[in-house]
C-alpha cells in the first residue's frame, strides 16, 4: 500500500472517529435537563424550516416550467412573425 493510501486512510478514520465522537457529544447534551427545551425548540424551527424549503422548491420549480412556456410562445410568435 501506498504512502499516501495510508494517509488518507488514515484521514478517513480520524474524520469518522470525530463524526462519532461528536454524536456522542450531543447525544449527552440531549440528555440534560436545562437544554431539552431548548433541542425541542430548536428541533421544532428546523421542522418550520423544512416545510418551507420545500414550499420553496415547489414555487422553483413552478417558475422553471412558465419560464420554459414562455420560451415556446417567445419561439412561436416569433416563427409566426418570419412566415
Amino acid at each position: 500500500m501506498a504512502s499516501s493510501d495510508l494517509e488518507d486512510l488514515c484521514s478517513h478514520i480520524n474524520t469518522k472517529i470525530s463524526t462519532i465522537k461528536k454524536t456522542l457529544q450531543l447525544r449527552n447534551m440531549g440528555q440534560e435537563p436545562s437544554l431539552k427545551s431548548v433541542l425541542c425548540k430548536i428541533g421544532h424551527e428546523m421542522f418550520l424550516l423544512n416545510g418551507l424549503l420545500n414550499k420553496m422548491e415547489i414555487e422553483v420549480e413552478h417558475q422553471e416550467k412558465l419560464k420554459n412556456s414562455l420560451k415556446v410562445i417567445l419561439f412561436c410568435s416569433a416563427c409566426s412573425i418570419l412566415i
